[in-house]
């Protein structure tokens, strides 16, 4: 019996020898890869070393997978193999180092930008429980970068913050423990800030934890209004 093939098709670019990106098309056996990821390191190990991507936990929880996939944002690692041609992008809105692979300097620093960590001014602070428990999809953010790529304002206006920066600001927020509050609204209420969203639900879409970032900057604007 003849054995299953895939029809992986992967965006291929280099800036230090390219100037314009081209498609290559890999046939994968199915016995070696159930995933997209799979497929990816199968191609990388025995039919083209140059391919370059990010992977790590292969388990969905770095987020380092993270492509375009099909026409849909994803984790390579969780997506599952299909019948018919497969197609593979890397993340948009961000510069491409090597094929799969981009820089994600940008996303970082806006991340950074909104202070994502407890500050307290003295002293430790207990959390209830039911305070710990508004938190839990907040705190699903894997920090993958899906939302900031599906997010057309992130690619229009290089200084927006992006979905993912929005949700561990609104964790902040609702942590009873922390200390600067208004400091954190100051830091997204100018021309640049939350208000710039236009709620079109591109990175509920594109998230692959179901942390739900609209939501959540839905409820920091309710906070400053």
């Amino acid at each position: 019996m003849r054995e299953k093939t895939y029809k992986i098709s992967v965006f291929r670019f280099d800036p230090l020898v390219d100037t314009k990106h081209r498609f290559i098309n890999y046939k994968v056996p199915g016995s070696k890869a159930k995933t997209v990821l799979d497929a990816l390191l199968y191609i990388r190990d025995h039919i083209d070393g140059t391919l370059a991507f990010r992977a790590s936990c292969t388990q969905g929880r770095c987020g380092s997978c993270a492509m375009h996939i099909n026409g849909k944002y994803g984790l390579a690692c969780e997506t599952p193999l299909r019948a018919g041609k497969i197609t593979i992008r890397p993340l948009a809105q961000l510069p491409i180092i090597k094929d799969l692979m981009v820089d994600m300097e940008r996303f970082w620093e806006k991340y950074e930008s909104i202070k994502p960590y407890l500050v307290r001014h003295s002293g430790e602070a207990r959390q209830s429980y039911t305070n710990r428990k508004e938190m839990d999809s907040m705190i699903d953010c894997i920090l993958c970068g899906a939302c900031f790529s599906a997010c057309m304002m992130t690619g229009m206006n290089p200084d927006f913050h992006g979905p993912a920066a929005y949700v561990t600001l609104n964790r902040f927020l609702r942590d009873e423990r922390d200390a600067i509050h208004d400091q954190r609204m100051e830091l997204v209420t100018g021309e640049n800030g939350v208000f710039r969203c236009h709620s079109m639900y591109n990175c509920n879409d594109a998230c692959p934890k179901n942390v739900k970032p609209s939501e959540n900057i839905l409820e920091i604007k309710k906070n400053i209004g």
